[in-house]
């Protein structure tokens, strides 16, 4: 690869993370003007897909020879952070050790810039593929996935015959990815003074007997070839409001990742029937609401896009990238029901390194994954 490209690659990624994109808010308006100003420098046309006041996302397209597009996607949007956790500054995109530090380097604005310089390189060259190349950075993906929404709302999209979400994955090339199932749960007790802990019905004593009970039977569930378990996080905990006062209100959010369509049932039945069982034991009051749910999304490796990426991948690498479905949600959940259309997932770095505290990505890795999109849409040109 081009010593150059590189180092632009990486420059562009760095300008990236140095403009906050966290969400929520979002505001994500800053950094998608600052894209599609970079991209039309480049010889492209880009339109901005509003989401509401102050957020926006961005489609640009490469016209092809025939009908039909490849999409490539990457969001914006960054989860927030506290900055006195981080050894390094989060928004300052610093380089040490061949790493690229900061907030969103890895998820996704690393890959943001290999994508830009994807459909860039076509755009400067005059190369025309033979169906188009477009190119969707998206508004919202951290929190609702909006962005996507708009977008495949919009009709600049309608044509897409596959969308390559270019997500940190490890080198694995996934053809689908696990559901997401978020709960809220909560307990309703009684207060009494902190020195008569009797007198009350402690609300937290009963979330938590429900956490670790739900944790415990979710561990058993049937582990799928290539998918995975269904998985759990204790994402959120509140409960309490003064520590010399038992707390007669807790409330739980569960984040979900569903393996097959069947545990979404599963999984809603155990926490109805854990939390009613931790309510009368104690005496208190039991809900559950469902937040949002995104079913599983799964592919094969059979189509035609499935196989070129497999084989770019292998022949950049060296070697034969595992497959499967992802273990996190991309924009694919609002993508996929609107438009019906397949999706792969594979990008630069490594989900393990998103949101936490000095979040970084490899320079090589984005160099490697930008030649690996480079011939894959120059495949399309043959």
């Amino acid at each position: 690869m081009d010593e150059t490209i590189q180092t632009r690659i990486s420059e562009l990624a760095r300008d990236l993370i140095c403009i906050p994109s966290h969400n929520p808010p979002g505001d994500e308006d800053r950094i998608a003007r600052f894209a599609a100003e970079w991209l039309r420098e480049e010889g492209l046309d880009p339109r901005l897909v509003p989401l509401e006041a102050g957020r926006s996302s961005i489609v640009a397209r490469v016209p092809g020879r025939q009908r039909g597009s490849i999409v490539l996607c990457g969001h914006l949007d960054t989860v927030a952070t506290e900055p006195t956790a981080w050894r390094m500054p989060p928004l300052e995109g610093h380089v040490e050790d061949g790493r690229l530090w900061g907030l969103g380097a890895a998820d996704m604005k690393g890959s943001v810039a290999v994508l830009m310089h994807v459909v860039a390189r076509l755009a400067k060259r005059g190369a025309t593929p033979r169906q188009d190349i477009v190119l969707a950075l998206t508004a919202d993906e951290e929190l609702g996935y909006r962005g996507a929404a708009t977008i495949a709302e919009s009709g600049l999209v309608g044509d897409a015959e596959v969308v390559v979400i270019a997500e940190p994955t490890a080198g694995h090339v996934y053809t689908g990815q696990k559901g997401e199932l978020w709960i809220e749960v909560g307990f309703t007790g009684r207060e009494a003074h902190g020195s008569t802990p009797e007198l009350g019905i402690n609300s937290i004593q009963s979330a938590a007997r429900f956490c670790v009970r739900l944790q415990d039977e979710m561990s058993t569930l049937l582990e799928l070839p290539g998918r995975g378990r269904t998985t759990l996080n204790i994402g959120r905990f509140q409960g309490g409001r003064q520590v010399n006062i038992v707390p007669d209100r807790s409330q739980v959010q569960l984040d979900v990742r569903v393996a097959r369509s069947q545990d979404h049932d599963t999984v809603v039945d155990l926490v109805d029937r854990i939390g009613i069982a931790e309510a009368e034991m104690s005496g208190a009051q039991f809900y559950y609401r469902v937040m949002s749910y995104h079913p599983p999304i799964v592919g094969d490796t059979t189509g035609a896009h499935a196989q070129r990426l497999l084989r770019t991948v292998t022949q950049v690498t060296g070697h034969e990238p595992p497959t499967g479905i992802s273990p996190f949600s991309t924009d694919a959940v609002t993508i996929v029901p609107r438009l019906d259309v397949p999706i792969l997932i594979y990008g630069p770095g490594d989900i393990a390194q998103a949101h936490q505290p000095d979040e970084f990505i490899d320079l090589q890795k984005l160099a490697e994954a930008f030649e690996v999109l480079r011939r894959f849409v120059a495949t399309e040109g043959e």
